[in-house]
C-alpha cells in the first residue's frame, strides 16, 4: 500500500520531532473526512488549482449514499444504474451535507471484492481506497480533474455498510451562477470557487430553460434568464440517450426552449473529456426519473421602472413593469404585487393593477430623506407559478435612497446594500454629485494593443472622490470629462450607467460639469490589506465593491506571487510572460502582504513604467521590469473591476514604492530573540520566503527535508551577523509534498537554538 504522505495534526506534531531525526512514521491509511480531502483555498481555486492535497492517499471515511451503481439492491433489483463502462461507479456525500462534502467512488471493474455493487441509496458506509484526480496529468494543477476515491480491488479496498436509510441526502438549492457566468466559453466564465465546493455533491438549480447540448452525452443545455449556461451530463441509465443493455427506459432528451421547473443531480468535473470538457467544466448529472421535472413557464417580469428617478421626501413613487405568461394556454396571470420596505423593515404590498396592454403599476408611498428603500415585485398565474424580480430577492432588491436632487453624493449613487453591485439609480439622471478628481486622463489613458489574435482596449477613465472611506469614489466617463485634471473639485450632472459591472456617470455636454476649484489636496489612500481585496472575490460582493473606483493602498511590502494572472497561465514561472497568443487579462500580476492572500493588480491601463513584460518590452528602457517574488515597499492605485475580477490600478511612477529584486534581502537591525518564521504563502507553488531572527552572530544553518528526513536543500550555512533575515526557497525540481525547514545557530553561552516547521508544496 501507498504509504500516508499527509498526517492527521497529532501525527504530524509526533513526526516534526522524528523526521528530523531522519526517522519517519508510516500508516496505510487513516481516517479523514470528505472535507479534508475535496477541500481547497479560494485564492487556490481563483487559480483553477482544484487537485485535493490528499492526491494519492490511502484513506478511510464515512458518508451517505446519493447514487448506489445498482438500481435498488436491498429489493432484489439489480440492474446497472450509473454508466461507467466495465466499472462501478457510486456517489457519496458527508452526513453533515456541507460543501466540499461530496465525491465520486470508483471501482475499476464490476466485479463484487469490495461490495460496491451491494450498497443502497441512504446508505452509510465506510469507505477505504485511494484519492485520485481523474483527468489529471502530472504537470497539472488546474481545473481538469474529478477528485475520486479509487477501489483497488488488487489491494483489496473495502466498502462496509454501516446502516440504511429510507432516503438520499437531500439536494443543495444552487444556482448555474454558483458554476458559470453568461456562456462559457463565448464570452463566460466559470465560477471555479463556487463550483468546486459543490464537487460530487446532489444538487437542485430550479427555473431554467433547456438549450442546445453537445453530442450524446451532453443532450441538453440547462440556461437562465439571465443567459447563464451550463450542461446536463447523461450519466444515468434513466436518461440515456445511447441505447445500450443497461439503459433503464426509453427516454429522449426534452426539445430546446423546454421549462425546466427543476433538476436534480450530482455535479462533476468533465474538463478531461476532450472537446466538450472545454465547454465547461461543472455539469450536473441527473440519478432518478424524478430528477428532472419539466412544466409550463412562470410568468415573465421586464422592464421595470419608477418615476421619479430620484425620489424626494414629497415624492410617491411610481413603479411600473411588463409581465407575461408565456405558458400554454390557458395560463393567466392572477396577481401583480410590488413589496416594499423602509429601512430593513417589514415588507407592505400593494396591487399593480394592469394599466395598458402588458404594464401593470402601482404607487409606493413618500418616505423621508435619507430612507433606504427597497422594493421587489411579484407575478403570479393560475396554475401557481410565480415569478420574482429580481429573480433571487434573498441576494438582491430594486432600491433607491430619498434624496433631493441637489443633495446626491457619490456616496448615494455606489450604494449597493446586496450583492448585486448595481446603482439604485441605473439608467436615472443624477445631479449635484461633487468630488476631487483622483485620476485625469493622463493617469489612465486610452488602451489599445493588437496582436495577431485580435485587438483588446481599455477606456480612459477619470475618477473623483467625495472624501473617504467606503463608496466614495465614482467613474466619470464621456468626451467633456478628458479637460479634466487631478485636483479639480468639480459637481456633474449625468445618467448613471453599469459599464460591465461598473458604475459611472456618463456626461454627455461640458455644460454639465462645473470646476469649483483647481489643484485641492488629493483624498488620503485608503489602506488595506490585500486580504480586503482578495483575487477570489466575485462580483458585487459587497466587502469588495464598496472600494469600486476608490483610491487605495497596500501600505505594507507586498510580494509578485504571480507576474502574469492571465487565463492560460500557471503562474510557475519566475520569469515575465510575453503575451504570445493574446490572453484575457494580460499584465496582471497577483501581490499579497503580511496576509498572504492574492490581491490582482493592473499594470496595462496606468501612464507608468512598470512592466511585467506582457508585451515584450519590459526590458526596454525607461521600462522598469517586475518579475515573480520581487517584494515593493507599497503600491496605490484606483480600484477597477473589468473581466470578472477587481484590481488596483496604479496610476503613474509615484504609485509604485521600492522595489527589491528577486533574492535573499537582510535587514541588519539587531534581533532580539531568536525565531523561526512560518514560510508565506504556505502552501507554494514553486517560491516561499522563509523569515528567521538571529540576535547573536555566529554559525547558521537552514535546511530543508523531505518526509523521510533527507536534505534536499541547504539554504544557509555559514557565519552570520546578528539580524533579520529572508530567504526565497525555490522548489521548482521538486515534487508535490510536505517538507520541513530546520534553523540551528549558535545561542547564548554556548547553547544552540533549533527550530522546525512545515511546509506544503503545492504543484
Amino acid at each position: 500500500m501507498k504509504k500516508l504522505k499527509h498526517l492527521p495534526i497529532l501525527l504530524i506534531t509526533a513526526y516534526i520531532v522524528y523526521a528530523l531525526g531522519f526517522n519517519i512514521m508510516g500508516l496505510d491509511f487513516t481516517n479523514v473526512t470528505l472535507q479534508q480531502i475535496q477541500f481547497k483555498t479560494d485564492d487556490s481555486l481563483a487559480l483553477g488549482r482544484d487537485k485535493s492535497l490528499l492526491e494519492g492517499d490511502s484513506v478511510s471515511f464515512v458518508a451517505r449514499v446519493v447514487a448506489p451503481p445498482r438500481v435498488s439492491p436491498s429489493t432484489g433489483d439489480f440492474r446497472t444504474m450509473m454508466r461507467g463502462t466495465n466499472s462501478w461507479t457510486c456517489y457519496a456525500q458527508d452526513t453533515a451535507n456541507g460543501l466540499f462534502g461530496g465525491i465520486v467512488i470508483r471501482q475499476g471493474t464490476r466485479g463484487p471484492q469490495t461490495a460496491i455493487d451491494l450498497i443502497d441509496t441512504g446508505a452509510l458506509i465506510r469507505v477505504q481506497g485511494t484519492v485520485q484526480e481523474f483527468g489529471s496529468t502530472a504537470s497539472s494543477n488546474f481545473a481538469n480533474c474529478l477528485t475520486q476515491l479509487a477501489l483497488d480491488t488488487a489491494i483489496g479496498y473495502t466498502i462496509s455498510i454501516l446502516g440504511n436509510s429510507p432516503k438520499r441526502p437531500d439536494p443543495k438549492q444552487v444556482s448555474i451562477t454558483d458554476f458559470a457566468n453568461g456562456d462559457y466559453p463565448n464570452g463566460g466564465t466559470i465560477n471555479y470557487i463556487q463550483g468546486e465546493k459543490y464537487e460530487g455533491m446532489y444538487v437542485e438549480i430550479r427555473n431554467v430553460t433547456t438549450s442546445s447540448g453537445i453530442g450524446n452525452r451532453q443532450p441538453f443545455s440547462i440556461v437562465d434568464e439571465n443567459g447563464n449556461k451550463m450542461y446536463m451530463r447523461d450519466f444515468s441509465n434513466w436518461f440515456s440517450t445511447s441505447p445500450s443493455g443497461d439503459t433503464l427506459r426509453p427516454w429522449t432528451a426534452p426539445s430546446i426552449g423546454t421549462f425546466v421547473n427543476s433538476i436534480r443531480g450530482v455535479i462533476i468535473n468533465a474538463n478531461n473529456e476532450g472537446a466538450f470538457g472545454n465547454q465547461l467544466p461543472y455539469v450536473i448529472v441527473p440519478i432518478y426519473p424524478n430528477d428532472l421535472v419539466l412544466g409550463n413557464a412562470p410568468p415573465v417580469i421586464s422592464s421595470p421602472l419608477r418615476s421619479p428617478g430620484v425620489p424626494t421626501p414629497s415624492d410617491s413613487v411610481q413603479v411600473s413593469a411588463t409581465a407575461t405568461d408565456p405558458g400554454l394556454s390557458p395560463l393567466t396571470l392572477t396577481s401583480m404585487q410590488v413589496y416594499f420596505r423602509n429601512n430593513g423593515g417589514s415588507f407592505t404590498s400593494k396591487n399593480m393593477p394592469l394599466i395598458t396592454g402588458n404594464i401593470y403599476s402601482a404607487k409606493m408611498p413618500p418616505a423621508p430623506l435619507g430612507t433606504l428603500v427597497e422594493y421587489y415585485i411579484r407575478a403570479e398565474d393560475n396554475q401557481g407559478g410565480i415569478k420574482l424580480l429580481p429573480s433571487d430577492t434573498a441576494k438582491s432588491k430594486l432600491f433607491y435612497i430619498v434624496r433631493t436632487n441637489d443633495s446626491m453624493t457619490v456616496q448615494d449613487v455606489q450604494f449597493c446594500p446586496n450583492n448585486g453591485g448595481r446603482s439604485a439609480y441605473e439608467g436615472y439622471d443624477v445631479r449635484g454629485i461633487e468630488g476631487i478628481v483622483t485620476a485625469d486622463t493622463s493617469d489612465i489613458p486610452l488602451f489599445s494593443y493588437t496582436s495577431a489574435a485580435g485587438t483588446q482596449s481599455a477606456p480612459r477613465r477619470v475618477y473623483i472622490q467625495n472624501g473617504q472611506g467606503a463608496y466614495s469614489g465614482i467613474w466619470l466617463a464621456g468626451g467633456p470629462t478628458d479637460a479634466l485634471h487631478k485636483g479639480d473639485r468639480v459637481r456633474v450632472k449625468g445618467t448613471v450607467e453599469e459599464n460591465f459591472s461598473v458604475t459611472r456617470i456618463n456626461i454627455s455636454t461640458p455644460s454639465s460639469i462645473t470646476v469649483l476649484s483647481t489643484g485641492n489636496t488629493q483624498p488620503t489612500p485608503e489602506i488595506l490589506s490585500t486580504a480586503q481585496i482578495p483575487n477570489s472575490a466575485q462580483d458585487g460582493e459587497i466587502n469588495v465593491e464598496k472600494w469600486e473606483s476608490v483610491y487605495i493602498r497596500y501600505n505594507t511590502p507586498v510580494k509578485i506571487d504571480c507576474i502574469n494572472a492571465a487565463v492560460g497561465i500557471a503562474c510557475t514561472t519566475s520569469e515575465p510572460l510575453i503575451d504570445t497568443t493574446f490572453r484575457r487579462n494580460f499584465g496582471e500580476p497577483l501581490i499579497s502582504d503580511g496576509s498572504n492572500i492574492d490581491a490582482r493588480l493592473e499594470l496595462q491601463d496606468g501612464n507608468h513604467d512598470y512592466s511585467n513584460n506582457w508585451d515584450g518590452r519590459g526590458n526596454i528602457a525607461p521600462n522598469i521590469l517586475l518579475t515573480k517574488n520581487d517584494i515593493i515597499s507599497y503600491v496605490e492605485g484606483i480600484l477597477y473591476f473589468s473581466f470578472s475580477n477587481y484590481k488596483l490600478t496604479p496610476r503613474k511612477n509615484p504609485d509604485f514604492g521600492t522595489v527589491t529584486p528577486v533574492g535573499i534581502s537582510n535587514n541588519t537591525e539587531t534581533a532580539n530573540t531568536y525565531s523561526l518564521m512560518q514560510n508565506y504563502p504556505n502552501p507554494f507553488n514553486p517560491v516561499t520566503v522563509i523569515n528567521y531572527n538571529i540576535p547573536v552572530s555566529g554559525n547558521v544553518s537552514l535546511k530543508v527535508f523531505d518526509m523521510l528526513g533527507r536534505e534536499v536543500r541547504s539554504l544557509v550555512n555559514n557565519f552570520v551577523t546578528s539580524g533579520s533575515y529572508s530567504v526565497n526557497f525555490d522548489g521548482s525540481n521538486l515534487s508535490s509534498g510536505i517538507y520541513f525547514y530546520k534553523l540551528e545557530a549558535e545561542g547564548f553561552s554556548g547553547q544552540k537554538f533549533v527550530s522546525t516547521k512545515r511546509m506544503v508544496l503545492i504543484k
